[in-house]
């Protein structure tokens, strides 16, 4: 596992899936003050095709349930409460249809620039909160050799006597050099030879 920084569209791409899922996820169904909070019932056979128009609905991909309840916790531990507020303001307005950015702007006493600078900022707050935990947890002795490191083993031979410390004095080599210089398996060949 390499470890790769953060930035801020990578969290703004998880804070919009985060948005995205909670969407997606079932509506609670509960008591209500009007109506019936039954399920619709099951028809029979001779009514039931066509009963009602039929609707596809998209669920929410696991792993994004998963990232979820992380997004939450990134915009939860921002300092101002403002800021907590306007980015999960921002997310559900981007991630649903209706409400135009724009006009989220002008309520929030901003034009589209403004929310746009002030929602990359708060992103990049975040990202290097992230980059800097990860800096953190990076030092312990026992993970630096594998989690932040690109590949451990050496591609070059250290020695000119090609190490060969480990052999016999009197060990032969695998490869015969009285051999022809040519050692590919050629099918052709081998049916000449019958």
């Amino acid at each position: 596992m390499k470890f790769t920084d953060w930035t801020a569209k990578g969290v703004e791409e998880r804070i919009l899936e985060m948005a995205e899922a909670l969407r997606l996820s079932p509506g609670v169904k509960g008591p209500r003050e009007f109506g019936n909070a039954m399920p619709s019932p099951v028809r029979p056979a001779d009514e039931g095709y066509g009963y009602s128009p039929a609707y596809y609905r998209k669920n929410a991909s696991a792993g994004a349930l998963s990232r979820m309840s992380e997004a939450w916790d990134w915009i939860n531990a921002l300092p101002e409460m403002t800021d907590r507020k306007l980015m999960y303001a921002w997310s559900f307005v981007k991630v649903r249809k209706g409400m135009k950015i724009a006009a989220f702007a002008a309520e929030n006493d901003m034009n589209d620039r403004m929310l746009r600078r002030s929602i990359t900022k708060l992103c990049q707050h975040i990202a290097n909160d992230l980059n800097r935990k990860a800096a953190i947890r990076l030092t312990v002795t026992d993970l630096q050799v594998s989690e932040n490191q690109r590949d451990i083993a050496s591609s070059t031979v250290t020695s000119e006597s090609r190490v060969n410390h480990w052999r016999d004095k009197d060990a032969k080599p695998q490869i015969d050099p009285a051999q022809r210089s040519r050692r590919v398996l050629d099918h052709r060949e081998s049916r000449e030879r019958q």
